[in-house]
This record gives C-alpha cells, sequence and structure tokens, in this order.
C-alpha cells in the first residue's frame, strides 16, 4: 500500500516555479490488518493441543502426588502394568502396547531394572532379542499402588459429571484412534490395530 506526500522545498536556494505544482514522492506504508486477520489470532486457549498437553501436565502432578510418593511414572507404572498381565513379551511389543519407539522403551526398562522391579532374560527361540518379565517386588509394588493410581484417575475426571465422563473418554478414544498412524510410533494394544482393538472393547 502507498500514499502520496507533498515534499516542502527548503527557504534557502532556486524558487520553484508559481505554475509548476509541488512534487510528489510515494512513500510506502503497512498494509491495515482487515478483521478476518485479526480475528483470526485465536489464544493458546482456543488450540486443542495445547490444551491436551497442560491436561497431560495435571495429570502427571496427579499422579506423582498419590502414587508411591512420587517414585514412579505413569509410564513407567503402566510398564510394569502391561508385563504383569503380559508376561515374557519382548522390548518391541513393549513398545507398541505403550506407543513408544524402541528407545524410550530400553530406557525405562533400564531404570526399573536398576530397581528391581523387572527383568529381562533372552528368548531361547530368538537369542537376538530379550524377554521383559516383571520381579515379584515389581508385581508387588503394582499391587500397592493400585487403587492410588485409580484415584490419581478419579481425580483427573472429578469435574465432570457421570454422564461427561462417559463422552469424554468415548472422544479421546476416536482422537486417539483417528490419529494414531500420525504418531512417531503407533498404538498397537495386543499385537494388532488400534481400531479393531478399540471396536471390540466397545462392544464387550
Amino acid at each position: 500500500m502507498t500514499k502520496s506526500v507533498r515534499v516542502v522545498q527548503p527557504k534557502s536556494g532556486r524558487k520553484p516555479s508559481a505554475t509548476s505544482p509541488p512534487a510528489l514522492v510515494v512513500v510506502p506504508t503497512e498494509p491495515k490488518l482487515t478483521t478476518s486477520v485479526a480475528t483470526a489470532n485465536h489464544t493458546i486457549w482456543d488450540r486443542p493441543g495445547y490444551l491436551v498437553r497442560r491436561l497431560h501436565q495435571i495429570h502427571v502432578a496427579m499422579f506423582l502426588a498419590r502414587v508411591a510418593d512420587g517414585q514412579v511414572t505413569p509410564v513407567q507404572f503402566g510398564l510394569l502394568s502391561i508385563l504383569i498381565s503380559r508376561p515374557g513379551i519382548d522390548q518391541a511389543t513393549l513398545g507398541a502396547e505403550l506407543g513408544l519407539d524402541p528407545a524410550n522403551v530400553a530406557e525405562i526398562l533400564r531404570r526399573l531394572e536398576d530397581r528391581c522391579l523387572l527383568t529381562r532374560v533372552v528368548d531361547p527361540l530368538n537369542r537376538r532379542r530379550k524377554l521383559c518379565i516383571a520381579t515379584t517386588s515389581g508385581k508387588k509394588f503394582v499391587q500397592r499402588y493400585q487403587k492410588d493410581m485409580q484415584l490419581s484417575q478419579q481425580q483427573l475426571l472429578s469435574p465432570l459429571s457421570p454422564a461427561d465422563r462417559q463422552v469424554f473418554m468415548e472422544l479421546l478414544g476416536r482422537l486417539v484412534e483417528g490419529n494414531n498412524e500420525s504418531g512417531r510410533t503407533s498404538l498397537r494394544p495386543g499385537g494388532e490395530a488400534l481400531k479393531a482393538h478399540g471396536r471390540r472393547a466397545r462392544k464387550s
């Protein structure tokens, strides 16, 4: 966008002719924001990704405050829970159960193994991979804090009515299913595609 500006001649020096018009200089100006552009600038509260991230932060804080005096993270507790229900699965399968890449799973396994909550043994059918097994201490750990874990989940949903909680969980499941393949890794509970697993879970 441009505008024309009259140029004022200095008093000293040659005077302009009485018949000649003042010189015009084109000066660029900043364009004004239209109403449509201005209204498009939403706050972060309008962004579902931000709200999901903030809700996750709140959940982690609630979990750490209730479960094991903050000695275990939600992901670590979830990993141990999976090993109790599916003992002896390998690291790759465990990653698919949690939706984590192999590097992250290896680090979590190392930390829990250092605390003697799980152990890894060589697969007799394939010596290139290790099977993950929750130790007796690991099983007792999960059993001890299972109720506290459940209370942290209930606390997270407490602002919602029972009906809203059901709707919220349904919508969360649909969002995760619909966007599952867009993550760094795909969540595949029980070794199958998430949508098939979700359909069967809803029917049961």
